[in-house]
């Protein structure tokens, strides 16, 4: 048993092994051993994403009120872990809290602190991450004062993975190397690959794509070498979202099709969403449209757990994606919204957990003071005003946040994603209002409608990585070109629409002449050999005294000459005047 329980975090797979060797030699009426043997193995089929199996062994100890307490609540803890896994985090967490007030009501201090440590690591990935730090910190005392280094490691790679999931990589990476150290000094493979996944995933997070990868890599090697197949399939997930940001959709493929299958056989619905999303992101980039959006429902429908709320974003903001590059805007339109709305939802929680936090933190800090009192009363007084202030200042410093979040919610709203230049909504309202300034002062307005010649060909020829750096050159060559006061912004795929206050139909044309220039003598060799880009463009200005006239109207002039270009050969510009 002893030897078994040291080869879990080393060799899960000689574990089982070792189990197996246990259950052919314990008899029958040795109950006892029969139970912690059970035991054992359920917390190795719960840590190698087995939670099925698990719940088989938990469910026969179900009502066993012959049991002592602590056999007891451990079999229970074990339960919740694999309800957790599953997805069944409400179950899981009413029963941690029932677990953990019983074991401080029985004084079992082992079986307390397992509990605070689940306990923690179920608010993490609810998004609750200061009573999720209190708990492992907590925990990890507990552990510390029994002496079990073995558990208070884990704790403290628990606590590392918090830090990541707030945010906080570089402090998460400090633990984690710290945990690393200590798993290779006792060679707990399995553990040491657990880590390197997750500091790969703290690396990408901070865009070091080269550090993500090699240690994504090492952790799947070294899963390979213990056959834990479920694990490389978590692993396999992680590097195909990796080689997506990296912009190798060819190689991301592969991985999520290996990580899937494995999936698919485990009731892991939280995983499989994940890499259904990226999946669907990966034929996205490779221009498969419909494969794209078959995978990206599948994500969809196996994210049912409700706290799940950034996955459910994710997943709309792809659909979105997908159907503006496929002109669906009606689909688009409602993929938005809901992605709004599951923005909304996110903002609050974010909010709500700052909040948390600051309540949190003035906890310890008042925790601190109290026992400085005792020491000093006559110090009562200041301390009060030391701690009005931090709280004064942590409530200012909230509050600059959330202006700063909502500034930002508004910026991403009105900036296409791409280019990051003004969005259809964003140049559209500025077009209303540039019109109705050139009325008051009795002057003209000019727009330009221009998109990309055989914008379709480059990118079934180059590919699509390729055709997104093309969008985004001209987009900047478009500014570039503009005067002090336009504005340029992205209306469609490889559509752009520049307005022009204050500007007659022949300075018009000289901006618009001024931009077809600057594309065509762009050197774009570097994107691909022999890729040459040019543009066609429609001009049509409105005079300010013109009071029939609107902006739908001025911009459907300007497409008319935008057709009247590509009917007659593309790359020019051709100029229509309002009445």
């Amino acid at each position: 048993m002893s030897e078994a329980q040291e080869l879990a975090g080393a060799d899960p797979r000689k574990a089982f092994e070792m189990i197996q060797k246990i259950e052919s030699t314990i008899p029958v009426t040795e109950t006892r051993l029969h139970l912690e043997k059970d035991l054992l193995k359920c917390e190795l089929l719960v840590d190698n994403n087995d939670p099925t199996e698990a719940l088989k062994i938990t469910r026969k100890y179900a009502g066993a009120e012959s049991l002592n307490a602590d056999l007891r609540l451990k079999i229970e803890l074990c339960h919740y872990a694999a309800l957790e896994t599953m997805g069944e985090s409400r179950t899981a967490l009413e029963g941690l809290m029932n677990v953990l007030e019983v074991s401080q009501l029985e004084k079992l201090p082992e079986v307390e602190a397992k509990a605070l440590l689940n306990l923690g690591q179920l608010l993490s990935y609810q998004n609750q991450f200061s009573q999720s730090l209190k708990s492992l910190l907590t925990a990890r005392d507990l552990f510390v004062a029994q002496k079990n280094t073995n558990m208070e490691r884990i704790t403290l790679n628990s606590i590392a993975v918090l830090y990541g999931r707030m945010g906080e990589n570089k402090k998460a990476l400090e633990y984690f190397e710290e945990v690393l150290e200590r798993n290779r000094s006792l060679n707990k493979q399995r553990n040491i690959a657990v880590v390197l996944s997750n500091m790969g995933r703290r690396y990408e997070d901070l865009g070091d794509y080269k550090s993500a990868l090699s240690h994504l890599q090492e952790s799947l090697s070294i899963h390979k070498t213990l056959g834990n197949v479920k694990s490389q399939a978590v692993v396999e997930r992680a590097l195909g979202s990796l080689y997506n940001n990296m912009n190798q959709p060819a190689k991301a493929l592969g991985h999520l099709q290996s990580a899937i299958h494995t999936l698919q056989d485990m009731n892991l619905p939280k995983s499989l969403a994940q890499s259904y999303l990226e999946l669907g992101r990966a034929h996205l980039k490779l221009g498969n449209n419909k494969l794209a959006l078959e995978n990206l429902k599948k994500a969809a429908s196996f994210n049912q757990e409700p706290s799940s709320v950034q996955l459910a974003m994710e997943i709309r903001e792809e659909e979105a994606r997908l159907f503006e590059g496929t002109g669906m805007w009606k689909e688009a339109y409602l993929s938005l919204l809901d992605f709004k709305k599951q923005s909304d939802r996110l903002h609050k929680i974010k909010a709500d957990e700052q909040l948390r936090q600051l309540n949190f933190k003035f906890d310890l800090s008042k925790k601190e003071e109290d026992n400085r009192m005792l020491k000093a009363k006559n110090e009562a007084q200041l301390v009060i005003l030391i701690l009005t202030s931090l709280l004064l200042g942590l409530t200012a410093l909230f509050t600059i946040r959330q202006i700063r979040t909502a500034r930002r919610m508004r910026e991403l709203a009105l900036t296409d994603e791409l280019t990051r230049i003004p969005n259809r909504r964003h140049i559209l309202d500025f077009a209303e209002q540039s019109l109705s300034n050139c009325r008051r002062q009795k002057n003209s307005l000019a727009v330009i409608i221009f998109d990309i010649d055989h914008f379709k060909k480059i990118n079934d020829t180059y590919g699509h990585a390729i055709g997104d750096e093309v969008i985004k050159r001209v987009a900047k060559l478009g500014s570039k070109s503009l005067r002090r006061g336009d504005m340029i912004g992205r209306v469609g795929g490889e559509e752009f629409l520049a307005v022009l206050p204050f500007t007659n139909p022949a300075a018009g044309q000289d901006v618009a002449e001024r931009i077809r220039m600057e594309i065509l003598n762009c050197d774009m060799s570097d994107l691909a050999p022999g890729l040459r880009v040019t543009v066609s463009a429609g001009v049509a200005c409105i005079s300010g005294t013109d009071w029939n006239g609107n902006i739908d109207g001025l911009i459907h002039q300007a497409d008319e000459a935008l057709y009247h270009v590509k009917k007659n050969g593309r790359n020019a510009v051709s100029l229509s005047i309002a009445s």
